[in-house]
């Protein structure tokens, strides 16, 4: 050992803990049975200094390196109560299965009747355990656990990720607004530009006019003056000088009679400070949690119908779009009798209506709370649901909205023919998509819209061509098909990697796998379906048919 006890690790099996703690190794000369640790000689004089450990148990040394080692521990708990400090856990409850100390017994125990002496039993209480099996379990619970904990991480990053690109939408819808507003301050510049010009040529034509007139009059008196003393250009200077002021008396009152200021002022549109006041923020805020991916196919648990007739419904229902809110009641678009729907699954009852300016089409979730609704007449109705169902601000379109579906602040509508078009929270059109890049017909005749498991692609049910798969920027990646596709109507996801899908006619309920494109299962049948939502936490299908009472809702496994 090297000078002033600090010798090399390779030389010392058994380190002071305390030593180590300050950098030093050194050997240790005992074992202490209560701290569970190893001490030198000078550190154990310290160790006894303290009067609550001046009665703790020692080994020598001697016995480190065998077996008479464990034989000589003690068998007594060394782990102290988390509540009472100082008491150790020596007692056991096994009507509780657990340990704790005899405080812990005394309050919290004393009526139960199998209470053990961990120290006097401790032979009996072991035969029940397995301490390899024990710590097998908890290296493998660690393992998983840790696991999670990476995974959370990665989410965490992930996280960080995504509020950079909302920061940056948020960014680029500012400059996008900007464009607009200098796109109205040219027109508006323009505008005033004609007006300025066709004031001041009328005003420098008249100004021209009466100088003309002041010219003849100047002239005729000239004329008139030099005439004195020849009496026949006399009377020829004072005809032509009457003929002048006739001329300039009625220029002169159609001057008075036509004077009037001229004003060229700018009066701003109220309006559109005014809707700006309206809008608290840009757009919403999604925050959606990714699951895990389930890649294996879903089973039917059971299946029933659920009615969704209201007592004040005129009409047969004629649901054609659904979905489900985060806490599972189900919105529907009432076609025919006009109205958005809000269904307690649970009680199977209508929880709340609101009827609608316009027959109701799609619907799609844009925030926690708030809804968007296509509606027949070109419109975007937003709607809030708090206590009841309230309609907000709408978006008037300039072209027919059917499917509908809402990502990073952009709407994307399919027009129920061969054009698809995404619009942002104003309605202001930033694409319309009708080609891929070879320029060959995407869409023929395009249904149901919905967004993917992992938000970055769309999903277009296509009731000629099938499903139909486009990245958020509108460019065409794919198209997925399959004998079991029927005339695609309704497409949805289950937010965990796998796609539903059903049709038109004797269609199937088709789960599809995201990642792979490939068919997992077909759920059941169904006729002439007008849309499908998925609820994932509670693993709930609603399949909407056309013109009916009643709903398909499937409990899966």
């Amino acid at each position: 050992m090297a000078d002033g006890g600090i010798g090399s690790d390779e030389f010392v099996n058994f380190k002071c803990c305390l030593c180590e703690k300050k950098n030093i190794t050194k050997e240790a000369d005992i074992y202490c049975v209560e701290c569970q640790d190893y001490y030198c000689s000078p550190c154990t004089d310290l160790h006894k200094m303290f009067p609550l450990m001046s009665t703790h148990q020692f080994i020598d040394k001697s016995s480190f390196n065998t077996v008479s080692l464990q034989k000589s521990l003690p068998s007594f708990p060394v782990e102290k109560c988390e509540v009472h400090k100082t008491k150790l856990l020596d007692m056991y409850c096994a009507d509780h299965d657990v340990v704790a100390c005899a405080t812990c017994i005394a309050i919290k125990h004393r009526t139960c009747q199998n209470i053990h002496s961990i120290t006097d039993e401790v032979d009996d209480l072991c035969k029940e355990i397995d301490a390899d099996e024990t710590n097998i379990e908890l290296i493998r619970i660690k393992t998983k656990i840790e696991e999670a904990e990476r995974a959370k991480k990665l989410l965490n990053k992930e996280l960080n990720a995504q509020k950079e690109k909302a920061t940056e939408s948020i960014r680029k819808f500012r400059k996008e607004m900007e464009v607009i507003l200098d796109t109205l301050e040219k027109a508006t510049l323009k505008t005033l530009e004609e007006k300025y010009i066709n004031c001041k040529e009328k005003l420098e034509n008249e100004i021209e006019n009466l100088h003309r007139h002041i010219d003849g009059l100047r002239l005729s008196s000239q004329k008139l003056t030099k005439s004195v003393g020849n009496k026949a250009q006399e009377f020829v200077a004072v005809k032509t000088s009457r003929k002048q002021i006739i001329e300039a008396n009625e220029a002169e009152a159609e001057f008075v009679t036509n004077s009037s200021d001229v004003k060229v002022e700018f009066i701003a549109d109220s309006t559109i400070k005014d809707a700006l006041k309206d809008f608290k923020t840009f757009g919403f805020i999604s925050v959606s949690n990714t699951e895990n991916i389930r890649d294996k196919m879903y089973v039917v648990k059971s299946k029933k119908p659920v009615n969704i007739k209201h007592q004040t419904d005129r009409k047969t229902c004629n649901v054609i779009g659904s979905c489900f809110t985060d806490d599972g009641l189900l919105l529907l678009a009432d076609h025919n009798n006009q109205k958005l729907k809000l269904i307690d699954l649970s009680s199977e009852s209508i929880k709340d209506k609101i009827n609608l300016e316009a027959p109701p089409l799609r619907i799609c979730q844009i925030s926690k709370i708030d809804f968007a609704v296509s509606l027949s007449n070109h419109t975007i109705q937003f709607v809030t649901m708090g206590n009841k169902l309230i309609t907000n601000k709408r978006l008037k379109l300039g072209h027919y909205c059917n499917g509908l579906a809402y990502k990073d602040n952009k709407f994307f509508i399919s027009d129920f023919q061969a054009a698809l078009y995404i619009h942002n929270m104003n309605g202001i059109m930033l694409k319309k998509i009708t080609t891929d890049k070879q320029g060959n017909a995407i869409f023929k005749r395009n249904r149901n819209i919905s967004v993917s498991s992992d938000g970055k692609m769309i999903y277009v049910a296509d009731y000629d061509k099938g499903l139909i798969v486009l990245d958020l920027e509108g460019n065409y990646k794919a198209t997925i098909t399959d004998p079991h596709f029927i005339n695609l109507v309704g497409v949805c996801t289950d937010k965990q990697g796998n796609i539903f899908v059903c049709g038109w006619d004797e269609s199937k309920i088709v789960q599809i796998n995201e990642k792979s494109a490939v068919k997992m299962s077909v759920l059941g049948n169904v006729s002439n379906s007008c849309s499908c939502s998925f609820h994932f936490k509670h693993n709930r299908l609603a399949v909407i048919t056309y013109n009916s009472d009643t709903i398909e809702l499937y409990d899966l496994l």
